[in-house]
């Protein structure tokens, strides 16, 4: 009774399999006086698998074990001795050792292992009693195993889940197409607990997969690959449009070890999931090498889940960049067409940006600053569309109040973006851009580093382009 209950008491108390094996194996050894032994689980194949052994003479018996594994019943020998049998009482000999093996039946799934137990003959065989008290305690134990796995596939299915919700979150973060491509392979590595990961996008022109993302020191070589679609465990996932797990791809007639050659990295298994937007495939997952065995329909189940994370993840980003593009465009056509005002400022706008842009990479801004620093470069004289005609084609220097009509240009352009709340970051840059360092300049009169940094830069720009091209105020 008191090895059961400390026995019941394992299973909940987290231990890893290999340590609550050996618990059990000790306790189970315990109650038969047994000196060593051993605990198997039954493979696929039906194999015996070493879970725990206990004592020098543990797996001398494996041959009883597997004797009972194949029959189902328990089995009580002594080494040298003619007969095995089961429940009939101990087989007499002189041998050295006695041995027990008691199979491990589940309800369900039949044969799940074997427990065995063995002891010298100075201790005496094993009898009846013996074998019934083994055969209950693998009764026992049997449950105790099952109800460990059960909470172990429980904290594990939750430890799931919580990753993919933190992967969900981090995913929908950031809407750059590189950042979401990066965070999604380093993500699904972690989750399928693989040694690498990559995604294939397709090139709809080429018919060709490229490596937009592949993970670890030889990932960049990969950049360089392309497959052909339908060629190789990716390109037939892309044409299918089917999910697929290998277990050994040097048995896959598909696999292609050109990339292998290409990386030199060595592919033993991988799970492949096609990546999916509104019914069209638009790439493909990896993940590859499973760390600790291979990977199961469970992994699957849940790459596919990423996967379907991951392609909505991609399409925002592509819309958001899309977006992006339609805006930035819509801004230098309308900078553009301020400028067919001005005869004498053709261009000046995307010299400007130019400048701008190489001013930035210098200054190593960070990307968000940049692309704050881009905008208001676009749209630093969209002011000047409430300047007059008049001021703007005159070819000649300006007089007080057409000088102080063409200063107004900055404002009015904050006028005009004040009603669009999402370019509220670009207006200081376009409204502060002719202020001077030593407090001169306009509409302001700021200086030093009351001056925004993107007005500065924006200012160094304006003025070089303005002093290397022909202005009529200089006539």
């Amino acid at each position: 009774v008191e090895v059961y209950r400390e026995m019941g008491g394992l299973a909940v108390k987290g231990a890893s399999r290999s340590a609550l094996l050996s618990r059990l194996m000790e306790f189970a050894l315990k109650a038969v006086d047994a000196e060593g032994g051993a605990l198997y689980s039954l493979d696929m194949d039906g194999a015996l698998i070493l879970e725990a052994v206990k004592g020098k003479n543990g797996i001398k018996n494996k041959a009883l074990a597997e004797l009972s594994a194949k029959s189902g019943k328990a089995r009580i020998n002594a080494t040298g001795a003619k007969t095995a049998h089961t429940g009939q009482g101990p087989a007499r000999g002189d041998s050295e050792a006695n041995m027990l093996a008691v199979p491990l039946l589940r309800e369900k799934n039949g044969i799940s292992g074997v427990i065995t137990a063995s002891r010298t003959a100075r201790r005496g065989p094993f009898n009846d009693a013996d074998l019934k008290v083994l055969t209950s305690l693998a009764n026992h134990l049997n449950i105790i195993i099952e109800r460990a796995e059960l909470i172990s596939s429980l904290d594990g299915r939750i430890k799931q889940l919580s990753t993919l919700n933190e992967v969900g979150a981090l995913l929908i973060s950031s809407l750059d197409h590189n950042v979401v491509r990066h965070r999604a392979m380093e993500a699904i590595t972690r989750l399928m607990r693989a040694e690498t990961g990559s995604l294939l996008l397709l090139d709809r022109e080429s018919k060709e997969l490229y490596f937009e993302v592949a993970l670890g020191e030889k990932g960049k070589r990969l950049k360089e690959v392309r497959l052909g679609v339908g060629e190789g465990i990716a390109g037939w996932v892309a044409v299918h449009g089917k999910p697929v797990i290998i277990h050994d791809v040097s048995k896959d007639p598909r696999f292609q070890g050109s990339v292998d050659r290409k990386s030199k990295f060595r592919t033993k298994n991988m799970v492949c999931v096609p990546v999916v937007i509104k019914g069209q495939v638009i790439g493909v997952l990896q993940a590859i090498n499973r760390i600790g065995g291979v990977f199961t329909t469970e992994d699957l189940r849940l790459f596919q889940l990423f996967s379907n994370q991951a392609a909505i993840a991609l399409d925002n980003a592509r819309l958001y960049e899309e977006i992006k593009d339609a805006f930035y465009a819509t801004s230098s056509a309308l900078a553009e067409a301020i400028e067919k005002r001005d005869p004498y400022t053709g261009g000046h706008t995307k010299r400007v940006l130019a400048y701008c842009m190489a001013i930035a990479r210098h200054l190593r801004m960070p990307e968000e600053e940049m692309e704050v620093l881009r905008l208001s470069a676009v749209l630093h004289d969209i002011g000047k569309i409430g300047v007059e005609d008049k001021v703007l084609r005159k070819e000649a220097p300006f007089d007080a109040a057409e000088a102080a009509s063409m200063r107004m240009h900055p404002q009015f352009g904050a006028e005009i973006l004040k009603h669009i709340p999402h370019l509220r970051d670009i207006m200081p840059g376009m409204l502060h851009h002719h202020e001077r360092v030593d407090g001169l300049g306009y509409p302001a009169g700021l200086k030093d580093e009351e001056i925004p940094l993107t007005a500065r830069i924006i200012s160094v720009a304006d003025t070089y382009d303005a002093m290397t091209t022909t202005r009529p105020y200089r006539k």
